[in-house]
């Protein structure tokens, strides 16, 4: 009544892959770095994967601007814009009205 255990029944499939020598395990071709790239291109790689992977996240998709954070955004483009209006209008009335000693 018992039945004859073989190494395959015993195994799972996976595991029998697992375990064949290294002559037999397929090839997995892997990514090189170049060390020799500028380091402006690595940056601007890692800056575009890191955009594209916060792009991809499914909550990137449903955020929607509240009516309070675009009069934040609103309040603080008109703060700047302000803010240069004076430091131009300061820098005009410097270079025209210098003083000579």
């Amino acid at each position: 009544m018992q039945a004859a255990l073989t190494s395959s029944a015993v195994r799972p499939a996976g595991l029998a892959q697992a375990v064949r020598p290294a002559a037999q395990r397929p090839r997995v071709a892997r990514a090189v770095v170049c060390s020799a790239a500028p380091k402006k291109e690595a940056v601007a790689a890692g800056v575009t994967a890191a955009a594209v992977a916060v792009l991809a996240n499914p909550l990137a998709a449903e955020a929607a601007a509240t009516p309070s954070l675009n009069n934040l955004l609103g309040s603080l483009v008109a703060g700047g814009v302000v803010l240069a209006a004076i430091a131009g209008a300061i820098t005009a009335v410097s270079n025209f009205d210098s003083i000579r000693r």
